[in-house]
């Protein structure tokens, strides 16, 4: 069993290599299937785009399935196309449609642009999530992912890890195998590339002096207070890196686990303390951080499991780590980082909890891929992870044929209660000219009371108005006759 397990973990780089996931996960046949559909119809992707993008330039409403169903027909069109639908997409974000937006469009979104080689190009699209409504599911995460696994491009892998982080995702759903694995390689492959422990530089150099004379002071609407928030605010890839880690922790101490076997589940114990304390010192959070050690230091369950090659990743995170000299004040509006003595004493004192610790044989990076290749070979996991995939579609297809149907009733109703009122103004007509000469008088007080245009109603004064200019012409001419015979 050992000799298997050192076999295992010297080839587990070639799964990566080999293209980690399997092929089979995509579901490629059940993703294309949905094409046939009677909801789709027989237009094609640019003449819906068409029609869509005229209805929204002249602001007639487009209903969000209308929408969802030209996205996931783009992916019968070229890659020039997708310029075609960024256009469409920003100007439909704009509408009050786009708070329906269906879950499937956004999965169509990432389909179509993995489809097409365009990665790179869908990463700023999600970036910019407020103004293209483009949000990542657990599945299209793991298609992304997988391809930035593929590419060793960690960074951009760590960003759509981030994108499901501030959804809190971990938080609300349970941890799967293969979502899992992709999120500790790109962990491990992250701390060992050793891009995270230099320090970046911060400008520190003292503000300007403006003269007053050369300020041109004008009236604005509002200024916006500076904030930083901590989340939503983080830009800097080593904080985020921290944050997914602490997010796979949490989860695996809190057993949110699903489809894992019981041997999994112990491998996945092992590594959480030492994802903690490399989440606590790559979000920078000397408190935490300290607070944790002591924990581990005082229970030799936890401590067993940390490796010195961890321990010293988190000496080197904290060295450096951004931080302030100690005279300085913390701006408003912008991070709060610690002081020069705030990570001299939290290297110290860890330096001091972890002698404690007893030495381990384990080693992180080694557990993480034993885990991948386990979890990447294991024909269960891979039944299992598909029929989630085929879950999902599902549930695209059901919710897209309700709507399509409740629309198509909705304009059957619509085209029937028109054509009974125009039978029915029909009826009227018909019954009026063959009652004409019967009714002549109460028609013609009828229509004299009937609601006028604003045109029909100047007609009618001008009638009033020379009817009037006539009698006070006679009246006059009557009254020079009265007098010319006197």
């Amino acid at each position: 069993m050992q000799l298997f397990r050192v076999i295992l973990l010297r080839h587990a780089p070639n799964v990566i290599r080999r293209g980690f996931l399997s092929d089979a996960y995509s579901c490629t046949e059940k993703w294309n299937s949905r094409l046939s559909s009677q909801a789709f119809g027989n237009l094609s992707a640019s003449d819906l785009g068409t029609q869509i993008a005229h209805r929204l330039s002249n602001k007639v409403p487009v209903t969000s399935l209308d929408y969802d169903i030209f996205v996931n027909k783009v992916q019968e069109t070229d890659k020039q196309f997708l310029e075609y639908l960024e256009n469409i997409m920003y100007k439909f974000q704009t509408t009050q449609s786009s708070l329906n937006t269906l879950a499937s469009t956004s999965h169509a979104f990432v389909r179509n642009y993995i489809y097409h080689n365009e990665e790179y190009r869908l990463l700023e699209l999600l970036r910019s999530r407020a103004s293209t409504g483009v949000f990542l599911d657990e599945v299209s995460a793991n298609y992304l992912l997988k391809r930035f696994v593929q590419k060793h491009d960690y960074p951009a892998a760590i960003s759509v890890m981030w994108e499901l982080c501030l959804q809190s995702h971990l938080e609300q759903q349970p941890l799967t195998p293969y979502l899992t694995a992709l999120w500790l390689h790109t962990i491990s492959q992250s701390i060992k590339s050793e891009k995270y422990f230099e320090r970046s530089e911060v400008d520190e150099a003292d503000t300007e002096v403006v003269d007053d004379g050369d300020i041109d002071y004008r009236s604005v609407p509002y200024l916006r207070n500076p904030n930083y928030d901590g989340w939503f605010d983080i830009d800097r890839p080593r904080l985020q890196l921290g944050h997914c880690a602490l997010a796979v922790a949490s989860a695996i101490e809190r057993q949110a686990l699903v489809l894992f076997s019981d041997t999994l589940i112990l491998d996945l114990k092992e590594v959480a303390p030492s994802l903690s304390l490399l989440g606590f010192a790559l979000v920078e959070d000397a408190n935490r951080l300290l607070t944790f050690a002591k924990t581990v230091s005082e229970s030799s369950g936890l401590s067993n499991c940390i490796d010195q090659e961890v321990l010293s990743a988190v000496e080197r995170l904290i060295e450096s780590s951004d931080r302030r000299s100690d005279d300085s004040e913390v701006k408003r509006g912008e991070p709060t980082l610690l002081t020069e003595s705030d990570v001299n004493l939290t290297l110290k004192t860890f330096k001091e909890l972890v002698a404690k610790f007893p030495p381990t044989k384990k080693s992180f990076h080694d557990t993480v891929a034993s885990l991948v290749s386990i979890i990447s070979k294991d024909a269960e996991i891979l039944k299992a992870e598909q029929a989630r995939v085929h879950e999902l579609y599902t549930s695209f297809e059901t919710t897209r044929e309700e709507i399509w149907r409740t629309e198509v009733e909705r304009m059957r109703r619509r085209e029937v209660l028109s054509s009974v009122k125009s039978r029915l103004r029909e009826l009227a007509d018909e019954e009026e000219r063959l009652t004409y000469f019967d009714h002549t008088k109460e028609i013609e007080h009828k229509a004299w009371l009937a609601p006028r245009t604003r045109k029909e109603r100047s007609w009618s004064r001008m009638k009033e108005w020379k009817k009037d200019l006539r009698n006070y012409q006679q009246k006059r001419q009557g009254g020079r006759e009265a007098v010319e015979n006197v």
